[in-house]
């Protein structure tokens, strides 16, 4: 019965897809249909539309190389051949640049060396801010990118700003760009009379190319940003209505007959550390003094050729990484939380394999915060020790990753190809028993992480077909870590193409996931919060207690037209079957899902009246499950614009119908949930400020009358001067939830109205002393305090009446008081100077402090905000440096 089901589910979604290409052809033929008695030219929008190729020479260097001190008065860039008539990309995309800008390029065995002269009439404005390495603050830029695969779909960015400040970013799928990208390289600048100059050294051991022994042909862009008129403007002119960027790079030729090159780095690493636990308990033997640690690694970079190079990290250290934002998480699903660490941030873009679109692209089968997560097991677990009042235990916070490699690169004929794979160690907490027995409690397996990833582009980078495998293999050692899969597997495939000037594109995913395990794991796994095999109503899945093993798939489709002007669109839907899940090496919040969506954008890029550009948005959507059952329907419109003197506005309203909720009661039967509205809105002065503001807020409001929402967000920013500035981004929400999920006790599932406030402040602050040399502090305090009132049983989830879905319950007389009152200050102050190309030492104090009040939850600002900055907390003293070698 369960097979026919799937099958009928697999046919119903093969119909929606077939159904949506039709229209989809259809929609797309009719925009490109020529007037018959249109002309030839008018009938070929690609020859209309089409850009003539801005060319430039490189040449090799005779006269003794090239000094570096961004001024261009070696006798070599005097023979060089040069680039110019740079045309406007914001904000008058197609007129001609309002500076003048030449560029010339010359190379060695080496290295390739770019400079730019950055004319400017006004060289007493030029802006010239410092800031951290990677920081594009405003300012005067010059950017400089290379199609060194000669794909149009990737480039190698490098980029300066008059003051010496160094941004490098790797481009993919021809428009995003990925600022996690680092190279050893270096730059010099120089300010003059007649404006600005960069002079670029880029060795080629730093750039991915193909050896062919002869000469080179590569695409090439160049950008210059004048902050001043707010004026982008490029050397090979991009079209701002076209959803493409390195595909309109210009060509750079006459780099021939380099050398093989030598591509071994080593950075190795050497730590310090002392953890101060500020006001210990005295009874905790863990948290009683303070605690000293070193610790060594390195990391290896080899060339396996040009253009594919091997990465390696042994007991890599991110003592240096920014810690994560505080939040209270009272919903069913696992937070969300980027990746910060550098070895995983360099190079994931080959391993990205979202499975949504929109703002769901979070959900992807490779998420690299799996490896070396938090253990998941607590070593005080009630189950094991039924009384623990008098044990304390010292759990690691993170598993230990041993070592990572990864294989990441592009062959001659167009393959993209990325392998990573992490082993991380088995974790033990030590745990104190009463009468000081101490003994070790395994609270995390060794495990094996694996992806594997490969897209082949055809059709000059417009047609993508890729593949993906991720696979994670657990040595579990006893029966408290049995909940753990065992192995978990998943795999893909996606493709993608572009066609009518790159206006239009379809992307179509298919996906699925084989977990094995002990019965215990596939219990956790059926009783997740992604699924809920066991709700009592649903009669399209069963909850299975001696399955040790699970399987599912699913599916994306979605497609449109995401270029040209006025007007785009897309329309597109998901599938996920029941079974499917991803969360061992990737993240999902939900299978068991079908869900349709379709949009409509009105776009201006053109300045009309008083706005400089601006945008209309429409989406509609519409979900339902696997057993038929509508969880969603809705749709919203928003807009965005530009005004003349840069400020930003913003805003929208969105609205859900009535639907039903299977994840309401977690794992208790569907219940309808009420209509609601949503709104966000918002505005932002110019950036380009000494003092910059901003606000954003939202409301929402279900129809229960009894359940609403407000946040206030204000935003200032501050630079006093050129190497300072001061971030501070306040938040305040209110919030009255008639539904929120309390507990489940003895088959009544309880809700309560939770009258919840939060507090909050994000602080940066960032001193730059020199190019090299940043002092770097965030901090965050927190304040969560929430307060239940009206606790009811659901009696009747589908009434039509919506008190008629509720009964009261005393919940007191069963369970303690579930009011909170939660305070945590996160901090991190960390001064970075970058020694030598490549090496850098750090010096970092990090700050951890948590109060948490059971029974408690009246808010009360003064209180509370004694409390955070007065609380005992985890303090972390720690110096690292590390040395660049190239072998």
């Amino acid at each position: 019965m369960e097979t026919k089901r799937y099958l009928r589910q697999v046919l119903e979604f093969g119909i929606m897809v077939s159904l949506f290409i039709l229209t989809f052809s259809a929609l797309s033929t009719a925009q490109v249909l020529p007037d018959s008695t249109a002309s030839v030219k008018e009938q070929s929008p690609t020859i209309e539309k089409s850009i003539p190729q801005t060319l430039l020479k490189a040449l090799r260097i005779r006269n003794g190389g090239i000094h570096l001190d961004g001024i261009l008065d070696e006798s070599d860039w005097a023979r060089a051949p040069s680039g110019s008539g740079f045309t406007q990309h914001e904000p008058e995309n197609g007129l001609a640049s309002t500076e003048r800008t030449v560029v010339k390029i010359v190379y060695d065995d080496r290295a390739i060396y770019v400079g730019v002269r950055a004319y400017d009439t006004e060289p007493d404005k030029i802006v010239a801010n410092l800031s951290r390495r990677d920081d594009e603050c405003p300012s005067d830029w010059i950017y400089i990118a290379f199609d060194s695969y000669n794909d149009k779909r990737t480039a190698f960015e490098f980029s300066v700003n008059p003051a010496g400040v160094k941004m490098d970013a790797f481009w993919f799928d021809c428009t995003e760009r990925d600022m996690n990208w680092n190279a050893v390289w270096d730059v010099a600048t120089n300010i003059d009379d007649e404006g600005w100059t960069a002079e670029f050294s880029i060795p080629f051991s730093q750039i991915r190319f193909a050896e062919n022994g002869g000469a080179h042909s590569w695409g090439f862009q160049v950008f210059r940003q004048i902050d001043r008129k707010n004026e982008v403007a490029c050397w090979a002119p991009v079209p701002r209505e076209n959803n493409q960027f390195i595909a309109h790079f210009g060509r750079l030729e006459g780099i021939e007959n380099l050398p093989k090159f030598k591509r071994l780095e080593i950075l190795p690493y050497a730590v310090a550390s002392v953890d101060n636990y500020g006001d210990p308990e005295v009874d905790d033997p863990f948290r009683n003094s303070l605690q000293g640690d070193s610790r060594f690694g390195a990391d290896i970079k080899y060339g396996i050729t040009s253009n594919i190079t091997l990465d390696m990290t042994i007991n890599p250290d991110f003592g240096q990484v920014e810690q994560d934002p505080s939040e209270f998480n009272l919903t069913a699903y696992e937070s969300y939380f980027e990746e910060k660490r550098p070895f995983f941030m360099e190079g994931s873009n080959i391993f990205q394999y979202q499975l949504m679109f929109g703002d769901g692209d979070f959900e992807r089968l490779f998420y690299s915060r799996r490896i070396g997560r938090s253990p998941q097991f607590y070593a005080l677990d009630t189950e094991r020790w039924p009384d623990t009042d008098d044990f304390y235990e010292d759990s690691p916070q993170f598993t230990t990753i041993l070592g990572a490699a990864k294989i990441t690169g592009r062959t001659s004929n167009g393959w993209s190809i990325g392998v990573l794979e992490a082993l991380t160690d088995r974790e033990e907490a030590e745990v104190s028993a009463p009468g000081g027995e101490r003994f070790g409690v395994a609270v995390e397996p060794m495990t094996n992480y694996l992806v594997g990833r490969t897209v082949k582009d055809f059709n000059e980078g417009r047609s993508t077909l890729g593949i993906i495998a991720t696979s994670v293999v657990r040595e579990i050692p006893n029966d408290d870590l049995a909940f753990l899969n065992r192995s978990a597997f998943t795999g893909g495939i996606d493709l993608s193409h572009r066609w009518h000037d790159d206006e239009y594109q379809i992307i179509a995913k298919a996906f699925g996931s084989h977990m094995r395990g002990s019965e215990e794991a596939m219990i956790e796994l059926q009783e997740s919060s992604a699924r809920y095999f066991q709700r009592p109503d649903a009669d399209h899945v069963k909850l299975d207690p001696t399955a040790t093993s699970l399987n599912g798939y699913g599916g994306v489709l979605w497609g449109g037209k995401f270029g040209g002007k006025p007007w785009r669109f897309g329309l597109g839907g998901i599938t996920r079957s029941p079974g499917f899940e991803a969360n061992d090496m990737g993240y999902m919040r939900d299978a068991d899902i079908n869900l349709g969506v379709f949009w409509a954008q009105y776009r201006r890029f053109e300045p009309i009246g008083i706005f400089q550009q601006f945008n209309c948005n429409t989406n509609i959507w519409y979900g339902w499950n696997y057993g038929r059952e509508v969880f969603g329907k809705g749709g919203n419109i928003n807009g965005w614009m530009e005004l003349k003197n840069y400020w930003e506005i913003y805003g929208g309203i969105s609205g859900d119908l009535e639907a039903l909720s299977t994840r309401q009661l977690r794992g208790g039967p569907s219940i309808l949930e009420p209509a609601q509205l949503y709104s966000w809105y918002g505005f932002h002065t110019d950036r380009r400020k000494k003092i910059s503001l901003g606000f954003e807020g939202n409301y929402s409001k279900a129809f229960d009358g009894k359940t609403h929402s407000t946040r206030y967000s204000p935003r200032i920013t501050i630079r006093p001067s050129g190497r300072f500035d001061l971030s501070l981004s306040p938040s305040y929400r209110i919030s009255e939830n008639d539904m929120q999920y309390v507990d489940e006790i003895d088959g009544h599932y309880v809700l309560g109205h939770l009258d919840m406030r939060v507090l909050m402040l994000t602080a940066r602050l960032n001193y730059t002393v020199t190019p090299d040399m940043t002092v770097q502090f965030y901090g965050m305090p927190y304040i969560a305090a929430g307060s239940y009132t009206d606790y009811r049983e659901v009696v009747l989830p589908h009434a039509k009446d919506y008190d008629d879905r509720f009964a009261p319950f005393d919940y007191l007389a069963y369970e303690d008081n579930p009011d909170f009152n939660f305070k945590q200050f996160r901090s991190n102050l960390v001064f970075r100077w970058e020694f030598s190309p490549g090496s850098a030492l750090y010096l970092v104090w990090s700050r951890g402090a948590t109060d948490y009040e059971e029974e408690y939850g009246e808010f009360s600002p003064g209180r509370d905000l004694d409390h955070v900055f007065s609380t005992p907390g985890d303090n972390t003293f720690l110096i690292k440096i590390n040395k660049w070698f190239s072998l």
